[in-house]
């Protein structure tokens, strides 16, 4: 499918097989949605991002959560925990076939932030400025595919910074686009250019500082997130916000 599609363990698994994108995700804002198109079962099925120092094979032939085994990859877990440096944290609630796990990669202010049928289930990591990462899905389960069914990148730009304060500034209603009251040229423009943004869930639902709470997913599930990651100082708090 125009490889916007993997298939693992076409037959049977012994092991956890990994994909790694093609290039790094560099400089500006980064955004893909992977769609989980088969039962998801097994030791791990996850998604996240890497860089070029994870070892894929290493796990070929035993089960294990491979995305955050190490210091150099941060992965998602369908069970709902986030890994990294081969520790876990619950982070939302479990997903499955059919749910919609988005990632934001903003290289300019370094953090990585997941979705869960586009409404914001928390902020992963911090201080991942000059990372080259790469978007990173694995499995161990047999038969199972995920599909890449949107992408995004564009840079920080000064109409980036506007449209995520809109849509910061309505906080209980997921398509900016629809409510503010934009001419139809510029509605269209920002629909083709910065749509991802402005059509994502709550903004405030990413909020650094939060305090921890449940929140309400479009597939009925309630998520729950307790950011692992130290408090920073006012400015970068008021900075991750926006995201």
């Amino acid at each position: 499918c125009s490889n916007q599609k993997v298939i693992f363990h076409s037959e049977y698994s012994c092991g956890t097989a990994a994909i790694r994108g093609a290039k790094p995700l560099r400089d500006g804002q980064h955004f893909w949605e992977i769609k989980m198109t088969s039962p998801v079962y097994g030791t791990d099925m996850m998604v996240g991002v890497g860089t070029s120092e994870v070892n894929l094979d290493q796990f070929k032939h035993s089960f294990c959560s491979l995305l955050g085994t190490d210091g150099d990859s941060w992965g998602l877990s369908y069970t709902g925990h986030l890994h990294h440096k081969g520790s876990k944290v619950n982070f939302s609630s479990r997903f499955g076939q059919g749910s919609i796990i988005g990632v934001h990669l903003d290289s300019w202010h370094g953090t990585l932030s997941f979705f869960k049928n586009r409404r914001c289930i928390g902020l992963a990591a911090t201080h991942l400025q000059n990372k080259h990462l790469y978007p990173m899905v694995c499995s161990t389960a047999a038969k199972s595919s995920m599909k890449l069914i949107r992408s995004h990148s564009a840079p920080t730009t000064l109409q980036y910074l506007c449209c995520t304060q809109l849509r910061k500034m309505l906080p209980n209603c997921a398509d900016a686009l629809r409510v503010l009251p934009l001419p139809p040229g510029l509605r269209l423009l920002l629909s083709q250019q910065l749509g991802w943004v402005l059509t994502l869930g709550c903004a405030d639902a990413c909020a650094h500082n939060r305090e921890d709470k449940a929140t309400q997913t479009e597939d009925g599930d309630v998520d729950e997130y307790t950011s692992p990651f130290p408090s920073h100082n006012p400015s970068d708090n008021e900075r991750c916000q926006r995201f």
